[in-house]
């Protein structure tokens, strides 16, 4: 099978790939080889989506967080995606970020008020709360 990419894959996929490794999910999440399209920041946000940590390794994750994963990944993406056009209609460029919640070196509060963590996770900046559950 190709590699689908982050807005055409289904639950069965991911939970699949995410099952066959210890490789924490945000590492996972942005390995072009299993889904195109999500990169560092994205990840980020799509973690925070599903209030799951970027640290967790991949197959200790549930199923029902699988699936908040799915849902996840497609609602930041889809809204990104309206964010841009809104900001700017003529071309989809990633470098407008102003609207994200957590992955913005600027921000030190999440929009609900939790505070935004920054660890470096396999070379990577990566912004994160408390809030979202670690599996191990």
């Amino acid at each position: 099978m190709d590699t689908p990419d982050a807005l055409d894959f289904d639950e069965k996929y991911l939970q699949d790939k995410l099952s066959a490794t210890r490789t924490p999910v945000k590492t996972v999440l942005m390995d072009q080889k299993v889904l195109r399209g999500i990169g560092n920041a994205y990840a980020d946000e799509i973690l925070y989506d599903a209030k799951l940590s970027p640290f967790s390794p991949s197959n200790k994750i549930p199923s029902d967080k699988v699936k908040q994963l799915t849902k996840s990944i497609k609602h930041v993406l889809e809204d990104a995606e309206k964010q841009i056009l809104k900001n700017n209609p003529d071309i989809i460029s990633g470098e407008f970020r102003d609207f994200m919640q957590v992955h913005h070196s600027k921000k030190k509060q999440t929009p609900a008020g939790e505070t935004i963590h920054q660890e470096v996770l396999s070379s990577r900046k990566t912004y994160y709360t408390d809030s979202q559950e670690l599996f191990s």
